[in-house]
């Protein structure tokens, strides 16, 4: 809290020629017992009553100037000081008043004992509210912060959840340490309401965050962000009556395979084995192995050609317990990531080994069965989990999809062209629960004499050259599923008509066919085109229009959401460094400001083709602006990106410390690539010691790097 808050403004300002009998009148008139003297707003002294008592007892006459009177030796102290550096000066002075000057050395006030005994009352029903609403929450972690985004309290549970050193946390900003949890805490003390139940990934840790608003006399003077660890809401999904019935189908084929076979994690811990493996191995429980390396377990097994080398392995004869056995194996995957391996043991009747083999076979479709349930259901758990954003805006657009998806009527995805609409499109199928499959028509990619076949198919001989038996049509393939239509704004207007029916009635013929088809196919449209300026203009069908548009979901440009910029250059950056054998760290500041200053008219997919091209050219271990596309306008020499002038200088702040974030980010990869070696880490960021160092001091870096190395 600051003096000014505290101060008594309404003071005596007395002039050095002032009389005895004007400062009586003064001192009584304000009831106080000190008088500034001032000149031209400047402090020249200070006169007590005391002093006025003095002198009348000495025989000054009431017109008797004060000047004599007037001590020169002032306390004083600033406006913008805290009410502890005040206290302190007060003590060190052994005053019971001070004078308060503002910035240019003018007189503000006067500050007594009283407004300190006054200032900390506040602060202490200030902290009992703090503390209060901490011991409300001590079940999940609690921290507050102050206006100014200061850590000011905590509790253990989030020194313990977070992995935080607590003696660096007070009045430390939350960017130092919880970087992204700053945009819901701005949001909260702006708002004054509660931010509820928001999904924070932070480093390995994805927490359940509510942002509670902080107030003392109606006013909101801070806030504070509980937090709850994912994992219990993840044990409760385990229970779900899905997962248990996939369960007990893999445990089912693993008990009718005719041999051994054993799954392992990544890390090759044994987590199911079958009978077949058990007795082949002598093995009486199966507690005895679960969690035990399969190299113990089973030693005369190659298994590091799946879990460290990644092969597949048809067959190969081997010698276990004196049996001659066959063993394949392979990795198992989700979403592009290996999570484990299977082992297949051949041992029982290898005469009859073709039938053996069959039957592995149907075991491993059953667990390819299981992989991909597993990846539906983390699809649907999350299925826009592929669109990387931190911003509102598409925050609330993916909410609103989530919303869409469940219904069972027909969406329109507008939005700019490269914002993402079949990315949207695909996820609304995802989670929409419709067993059929999702198929793709681009409207302005077929020829307008073969739309027709492409939607409705042919029958057999239904023209020369048709391919014999006829082909099924996108609205067949897309039966009880999702038919996407991309670029609708360009159908032809005679298809228009046919695609108005089938959605009405369901059924269609295929060309040349004479009976109907009937089919259950919801309908995803997405355009870049104004489909109500095409309807009045004549070339887009109005009923058409309102049959596609009951849902309307439209994806904000990346011009409008500029603050996911650094998270979209990292993850393109990885993207590439994951298909070449180059390793660039990042993307640096400077192309990052510059960057959050185009207007990107291509928006995400021009974004990663710049990003690409400049992967490419780039030399050294940062794309630097040398390396960007030259006609492209990213040097600021025309259509910058327009911004209200009221927001500018907030926007520029924020740019500044999303910079600064991503510089020292990249800082600390490659101290953590040197193992904490400054010359190597110097080397890798193509920079000197001596500027390493000063990026370090700038940015508190000694400190948390010290926290990371003994956190991990």
């Amino acid at each position: 809290m600051k003096v000014k808050s505290f101060t008594t403004v309404n003071y005596v300002d007395l002039s050095p020629l002032a009389t005895i009998r004007e400062t009586i009148s003064a001192f009584l008139g304000y009831r106080v017992d000190i008088g500034c003297i001032t000149k031209d707003n400047k402090l020249i002294g200070i006169v007590h009553k005391n002093s006025i008592y003095q002198a009348l007892i000495d025989n000054s006459s009431l017109d008797d100037p004060i000047k004599p009177l007037i001590n020169k030796n002032v306390i004083t102290i600033q406006k913008e000081q805290s009410l502890y550096e005040a206290r302190e000066i007060m003590v060190k002075g052994n005053v019971s008043q001070a004078v308060v000057l503002d910035q240019n050395q003018d007189v503000y006030g006067i500050m007594s004992k009283s407004d300190l005994v006054n200032s900390h009352m506040t602060a202490f029903q200030d902290t009992m509210s703090r503390m209060k609403s901490l011991i409300e929450n001590l079940q999940d972690a609690v921290i507050s912060v102050d206006s100014n985004l200061r850590i000011t309290t905590y509790n253990q549970t989030a020194i313990n959840l977070l992995n935080l050193n607590g003696k660096h946390l007070l009045e430390a900003p939350i960017d130092l340490f919880l970087p992204p949890f700053r945009r819901w805490l701005i949001e909260t003390l702006k708002t004054g309401k509660i931010q509820d139940a928001k999904r924070i990934t932070f480093q390995d840790l994805t927490v359940i965050a509510s942002f509670i608003p902080i107030r003392e006399v109606n006013l909101v003077t801070g806030a504070m962000v509980v937090l709850r660890d994912v994992t219990s809401y993840e044990n409760i999904a385990n229970e779900l009556e899905t997962t248990n019935r996939l369960k007990r189908i893999l445990d089912s084929a693993l008990e009718l395979a005719y041999d051994g076979v054993v799954i392992t994690d990544n890390n090759g811990q044994i987590t199911m084995v079958n009978k077949g493996f058990m007795e082949l191995y002598q093995i009486d429980n199966q507690l005895n192995v679960i969690g035990r390396p399969i190299s113990k377990i089973a030693p005369q097994i190659p298994s590091e050609k799946s879990l460290k080398y990644n092969e597949n392995m048809e067959g190969e004869l081997i010698q276990i317990n004196n049996h001659p056995c066959i063993v394949a194996q392979m990795p198992i995957y989700q979403e592009g990531k290996k999570f484990g391996a299977i082992f297949k043991i051949i041992f029982q009747q290898l005469e009859a080994w073709k039938d053996i083999l069959h039957h592995m076979e149907k075991l491993e479709s059953e667990i390819s069965y299981y992989r991909g349930e597993l990846y539906r259901i983390s699809k649907e758990t999350n299925p826009f989990s592929a669109v990387i954003s931190i911003n509102p805006k598409m925050e609330r657009f993916k909410q609103d999809a989530a919303i869409a998806a469940k219904s069972l009527s027909n969406v329109l995805i507008t939005g700019e062209s490269g914002t993402g609409k079949e990315l949207f499109a695909e996820g609304i199928h995802n989670l929409s629960g419709r067993k059929g499959a999702f198929i793709k028509v681009n409207c302005g990619a077929i020829p307008e004499e073969l739309l027709e076949s492409e939607f409705f198919g042919y029958a057999d001989g239904a023209f020369t050259g048709a391919k014999k038996g006829g082909k099924p049509g996108k609205f067949e393939l897309a039966h009880n599923g999702t038919l996407f239509l991309d670029e609708i704004g360009d159908m032809p207007s005679s298809l228009q008509v046919k695609l108005l029916r089938v959605l009405q009635e369901q059924e269609f013929e295929r060309i040349g066919a004479t009976k109907t088809t009937k089919v259950d196919v919801r309908i995803v449209a997405a355009t870049n085109k104004d489909l109500a300026e095409l309807v009045k203009q004549g070339v887009f069908r109005e009923d058409l229009y309102y049959r596609i548009h009951v849902i309307n979901l439209h994806i904000p440009p990346l011009r409008e959401r500029l603050d996911d910029i650094p998270l979209l250059c990292n993850h393109f950056i990885n993207k590439i460094n994951s298909k070449t054998k180059k390793n660039i760290i990042g993307v640096a500041p400077d192309v990052i400001n510059r960057f959050q200053n185009y207007h990107w008219p291509g928006n995400i997919r021009q974004l990663e083709n710049v990003l690409e091209r400049a992967f490419h050219y780039s030399h050294s271990k940062w794309i630097e602006l040398d390396h960007l596309p030259k006609e492209l306008d990213l040097l600021g020499t025309g259509n910058p990106l327009t911004i209200p002038a009221r927001q500018e200088q907030n926007l520029s702040i924020d740019r500044k410390k999303s910079i600064n974030q991503t510089e020292k980010e990249v800082i600390l990869q490659a101290l953590k690539k040197s193992k904490g070696n400054r010359t190597k880490a110097a080397e890798l960021l193509g920079v000197s010691r001596t500027t390493l160092y000063q990026k370090m001091k700038k940015f508190q870096i000694k400190e948390e790097l010290e926290l990371r190395f003994t956190s991990s």
